[in-house]
């Protein structure tokens, strides 16, 4: 750091970044003083002005401390002087404080004036720096234009020599490519086939796919008519004791029921013929049981066989009774617990309500109505400990 009246060397200074401070009319009271710190961020070149209105004079003096460090420096002993214009070399950063001071007037107070500015100083070593790679690459630019011209020169000289080679590459160039192009559109000629072919063979595969589902879905169903089938003939084997004791049991009803059916179908009745007794008919079975929900309407199932196996077009009475127990145990639901012959006849009573029975005569409907009161009574009153068939 260079106080003032010391032989500086020149230093570039960064005159974007000065910063000024101006005091006009400061009054510094006698026996008072007037203390400035100024911030230096940078190493900095502090220029200074001041004077003392009337040619006064006051005591100046000028501290600094560097940041690396703890206490003040005088970098300007305390002199009185009236005026003062010159410039502080500051080669760190730290806190430079001026201070004026009129402690030794017992009277009169000093109107001081000043302007302070302070300019960073450039970092000559990082401009060498600079200038060291400017130079560089100005005479790199200067090296690579000669050596692009002389690059020049010789492909003016071998113009001739590197166009005939050209042409000859080129000619040789266009026959590889001919070459290539045709064993490329030979492969994607190959490709293509093998996809086509692939295709096919993926067709071939669904179809097959679909035959195979399909002949399974045959098997399938002709293994289920064939377990039907073979169902039919051990139908009979579900019957038990129990429901041979409820049949006979409720076999007032049931004849009623058959009475009901029997000839409703194909009876004259309704054209004023007497009403005649006569054997009940496979269709007007199977009609009762659809009109009660037993049965479904549509194709019936291949066990229908079972329940008329062995039995006459024209049911008998004994026959009839066969069938229904058949029928229970044909088309009851296999979640059906307990005796499916008294679900059979638990359907027929809960559903006279709601049966319309079309095909009907009055009469006939009369003694579905009266065995379905006596179905009701034999199976929702049971006997104590009384069992109504498996």
């Amino acid at each position: 750091m260079e106080a003032e009246g010391e032989e500086e060397e020149y230093v570039d200074l960064d005159f974007e970044k000065v910063l000024t401070w101006t005091g006009n009319a400061v009054i510094i009271k006698a026996g008072g003083e007037f203390r400035l710190p100024l911030i230096v961020p940078h190493p900095s070149i502090l220029a200074i002005q001041f004077e003392v209105e009337g040619q006064n004079d006051i005591e100046f003096s000028l501290l600094f401390k560097d940041d690396q460090e703890n206490d003040y420096q005088v970098l300007v002993e305390p002199v009185r002087v009236s005026d003062r214009e010159g410039q502080l070399d500051i080669d760190t950063t730290g806190v430079c404080e001026l201070l004026w001071s009129n402690a030794h007037a017992w009277v009169y107070s000093k109107t001081l004036s000043y302007q302070l500015q302070l300019a960073p100083k450039f970092d000559m070593q990082k401009k060498k720096w600079i200038n060291a790679i400017l130079t560089a690459a100005h005479d790199y630019r200067i090296v690579s234009a000669a050596e692009a011209a002389e690059q020049v020169d010789n492909s003016m000289r071998t113009l001739k020599q590197r166009t005939a080679s050209l042409q000859e590459s080129l000619e040789s160039s266009k026959a590889k490519e001919a070459e290539a192009q045709t064993i490329s559109e030979r492969y994607t000629e190959h490709v293509k086939r093998l996809e086509e072919e692939v295709a096919a063979a993926k067709r071939h595969v669904e179809q097959a796919a679909a035959d195979l589902a399909s002949k399974q879905r045959e098997v399938a169903q002709i293994e289920r008519s064939l377990t039907a089938i073979r169902q039919i003939s051990s139908v009979d084997s579900g019957i038990t004791d129990d429901m041979l004791g409820l049949m006979e049991e409720a076999d007032e009803p049931l004849m009623l029921i058959y009475e009901a059916y029997a000839g409703a179908l194909f009876s004259d009745e309704e054209k004023g013929k007497a009403e005649t007794e006569t054997a009940l008919d496979r269709a007007e079975f199977v009609h009762f049981l659809q009109e009660f929900g037993i049965l479904l309407r549509g194709e019936p199932p291949e066990i229908m066989c079972g329940v008329f196996y062995g039995c006459s077009p024209q049911l008998s009475k004994e026959e009839f009774k066969r069938c229904i127990m058949r029928s229970a145990l044909a088309l009851a639901p296999n979640d059906e617990e307990g005796s499916k012959l008294l679900w059979l006849l638990a359907v027929v009573t809960e559903s006279i309500q709601n049966t319309k029975m079309p095909a009907l005569s009055i009469s006939r409907r009369v003694k579905m109505l009266t065995a379905c009161d006596m179905l009701a009574d034999i199976i929702f009153e049971p006997e104590e400990g009384e069992d109504k068939g498996s």
